[in-house]
């Protein structure tokens, strides 16, 4: 053979190897699901940064920011990046869709997490639609449990319900309660919770009385309270609409025992209320409320804030913002690295009292269990302005 022919023949084979070799790339990225890369993993948010929640959302997010730079820091997830982005929904279910299309369709992120019961709602039937994990939904709706995509990181409303009412009658020894509750989902699906557990003791509500998310006085709803004078009453609110019936109790005399879901468990109650907080008791599945700051799992989180966050206050929304990234990171870690929503899904619901995260212990999930399970909660109650944990 000539040089010339044996240099064309060199040519062909090196083109012929370079296009097995592209074809081979593209194959390869085709068979990796969408916002996966070799070397990065997109994950989207609908983020409160106004609106009512805009205090939660301008911490949550960026602490889950932070916790996945942490994250990348160290080496990523089986070698990949973690890159986040989130928009602004201001808590709007109609401005949800929007933002849930942009990052699906636009971003072609793999996971999102989401907040809120109703702005979850609003999208959940498109993010199952197009395969998309959520890990997590900051919720504890009970109509989203349904979905197989969606894991809430709180304890469901319903399962909160049921152990507020079990414990006013076991451990507080209520013969009469009332229930005082947001006027939603949320609320709504405490109050059935409630109701039903009394009923299979023979029991029913003295008083339910809803309130509306924009209301601002309950002197009415206290004197209604008063004149029922039940045991135990048992609270579904949010933390500031707390803090002022608190307020309104102590000062119409209110002398029932109040018992509180963990949805309102923020120690501002105590700062805001004052003398009307105290003694006030809540349920809980977040162990740093009420852990001490030389707590090993505390001082690892405090120095992460330090570190990552310098000079943000540590509060509860920056606890909870960790708590939606260590969750998310512990999924992908134990998918692998051939990445898939499936696996996603097939191992968030295998997970059985994982203490792998900060502020909250025994982390489970089942595939009939899509939210927290009752093993991580207990109770606890205000007391010196701080919360103690109730034995």
């Amino acid at each position: 053979m000539s040089n010339l022919k044996k240099r064309l023949s060199a040519v062909v084979r090196t083109l012929a190897a370079t296009v097995v070799l592209g074809f081979a790339a593209q194959a390869s990225a085709a068979d990796l699901p969408q916002g996966v890369t070799d070397s990065e993993i997109l994950i989207g948010a609908n983020a409160p940064l106004t609106g009512p929640l805009a205090a939660a959302g301008g911490v949550v997010y960026p602490t889950i920011d932070a916790y996945f730079k942490k994250v990348n820091d160290e080496g990523g997830v089986h070698g990949r990046k973690l890159k986040f982005i989130y928009y602004d929904d201001a808590y709007d279910p109609s401005k949800t869709v929007g933002v849930a299309k942009r990052l699906v369709e636009g971003d072609k992120v793999f996971m999102m997490n989401t907040l809120g019961a109703g702005t979850t709602a609003a999208i959940a039937d498109y993010l199952k639609e197009h395969n998309i994990p959520v890990i997590p939904a900051m919720t504890g709706s009970k109509r989203l449990l349904s979905y197989q995509n969606i894991f809430q990181m709180y304890p469901d409303y319903s399962t909160d319900g049921t152990l507020l009412a079990k414990y006013a009658v076991d451990k507080l020894n209520a013969k009469t309660v009332a229930m005082w509750y947001q006027n939603d989902d949320f609320g709504k699906d405490e109050l059935e919770a409630v109701q039903k557990e009394l009923e299979d003791r023979g029991m029913k509500l003295v008083a339910a009385l809803p309130y509306n998310p924009t209301d601002l006085d309950f002197s009415s709803a206290v004197l209604q309270l008063r004149s029922a004078n039940p045991d135990v009453v048992i609270l579904a609110p949010a933390p500031k609409p707390l803090s002022q019936f608190l307020k309104d109790a102590m000062n119409l005399g209110l002398k029932s025992q109040l018992l509180v879901s963990y949805a309102a468990a923020d120690i501002s109650v105590s700062r805001l209320a004052g003398r009307g907080a105290e003694g006030v008791m809540f349920s809980s599945y977040q162990t740093s409320l009420t852990a001490s700051p030389e707590d090993p799992k505390m001082k690892e989180l405090l120095d992460f804030g330090a570190k990552y966050m310098p000079g943000v206050e540590p509060t509860n929304y920056m606890f909870l913002g960790t708590f939606m990234a260590q969750l998310a990171v512990e999924a992908l870690e134990r998918a692998g690295p051939d990445l898939t929503a499936e696996k996603v899904i097939e191992v968030m619901e295998s997970m059985q009292d994982w203490d792998g995260a900060w502020v909250v212990d025994n982390v489970s999930y089942g595939p009939d269990q899509h939210g927290l399970g009752a093993s991580a909660m207990y109770f606890m109650k205000i007391e010196d302005g701080k919360f103690v944990r109730l034995q």
